[in-house]
């Protein structure tokens, strides 16, 4: 799985617009992947358009299913997130079982990842969608990530904040208790500091939100971890 590698990723989300030239500078800043994902208002229209940007830039580009109806043919990956402390079971397994109704005869099961989601911050949009229970203890969050990782087997783990910087502590814990599970963090990082403070516990940072606010602070968390 060539994702275990990636130290920083890039997502981008179809339903947000990015100018040409900014979408330059994320292509030659040396990050080691794009992630295609978001929650308002992505569709297969919309996801096409931003993959046909950036497919042909020799970066790998991955896709997050957050909907069956996103999926396209042509990644080099594929995550499938499951919401491991959703309020609805849909967003644990009913969602990625339609994916793979409709789409499973063309998925390579090499390029294609369960990726178990942690999601804590109640403010995020995520959040409201899958109806995450976010107001964990640090006992209750590390509980659930281990649940992912050593009965479900899942080979990656997602601790989200969408919208803010996490809780270290968190995060310093589920390393702790999973030294073996690989670690995405996401939520907050808008510049070197941040992506040094998460990126010493985490194997991925993935940077999303300040590519649309402060594009050289974007840029700046891929130095912190070169």
């Amino acid at each position: 799985m060539k994702f275990l590698s990636w130290r920083h990723v890039f997502k981008l989300d179809p339903n947000k617009p990015l100018t040409d030239e900014a979408l330059r500078a994320l292509i030659h800043s040396g990050t080691d992947a794009f992630l295609i994902g978001g929650t308002d208002g992505v569709d297969a229209e919309n996801t096409f358009a931003i993959y046909a940007r950036v497919r042909d830039a020799g970066i790998p580009v991955a896709l997050e299913i957050s909907h069956p109806s996103q999926v396209i043919h042509g990644f080099d990956h594929y995550f499938v997130p499951t919401v491991l402390n959703a309020g609805t079971p849909e967003w644990i397994i009913g969602h990625q079982a339609r994916a793979f109704e409709r789409y499973g005869h063309f998925f390579d099961p090499r390029h294609v990842t369960a990726q178990g989601y942690l999601v804590l911050n109640a403010d995020a949009k995520v959040a409201e969608v899958t109806e995450s229970k976010c107001e964990l203890s640090l006992e209750e969050a590390v509980a659930y990530a281990e649940t992912g990782h050593h009965l479900f087997h899942l080979p990656s783990l997602y601790i989200e904040y969408s919208g803010r910087l996490g809780d270290l502590d968190v995060v310093k814990e589920i390393r702790l208790a999973l030294p073996k599970a690989h670690l995405f963090y996401g939520g907050g990082i808008d510049g070197e500091d941040s992506a040094r403070l998460m990126g010493a516990h985490a194997d991925t940072i993935v940077v999303g939100n300040i590519i649309y606010e402060d594009l050289a602070g974007a840029l700046a968390t891929v130095r912190a971890l070169r």
